[in-house]
């Protein structure tokens, strides 16, 4: 797919990806603009050729933040991340942190992106049914790690547990899912 029919398509995707993963780092509407430009025109891309701009773009972010502040800066920054105050989505959060990078990726791209599963299947090089098993393993994983500080949520739904959490204000689909 060329460009453009890129970003008409995904654009309101891209910037929720943006969005979530640069955690008010920048701008995500800016952070999209710069994801587009980042790919060659003349050439079309697959929905993996975006997410690896997304994924440029985000620690491009993530590199002008740390270049702009001072040890000092840092410092502070690390003095007041020791004490935050938690609320649930913290725990939500940090299981979600703690598991591997692959099984991360496939519920961000799934429930947070609001990629279906042929399209995470394209993002991961994957085919739908691995991605739906892996999914499955990986929501189960995730409430597991979930269970130690919530025990309730054990049995919960791993798509609702998720959404529930979704940082931002940014949706790809207005209301919430297309699903």
């Amino acid at each position: 797919m060329n460009v453009e029919a890129l970003a008409a398509r995904y654009r309101t995707l891209v910037v929720t990806a943006c969005e979530w993963r640069a955690m008010g780092l920048a701008e995500p509407d800016a952070m999209a603009d710069e994801v587009f430009a980042r790919l060659d025109p003349r050439k079309d891309h697959t929905l993996k050729d975006l997410y690896k701009a997304i994924e440029a773009v985000v620690f491009a972010s993530y590199q002008r933040f740390s270049d702009g502040m001072s040890v000092l800066d840092r410092l502070r920054v690390g003095a007041t991340m020791s004490r935050p105050r938690r609320n649930p989505a913290d725990d939500f959060l940090v299981a979600l942190s703690n598991l591997r990078q692959r099984d991360r990726e496939l519920i961000q791209l799934r429930f947070w992106d609001d990629l279906d599963d042929d399209e995470a299947a394209e993002v991961v090089g994957s085919t739908r049914e691995a991605v739906r098993e892996r999914l499955a393993h990986a929501g189960t994983r995730y409430l597991s790690k979930l269970s130690r500080t919530h025990p309730d949520l054990a049995i919960s739904d791993i798509e609702d547990t998720i959404r529930s959490i979704k940082p931002g204000v940014h949706r790809r689909f207005e209301g919430g899912s297309a699903r």
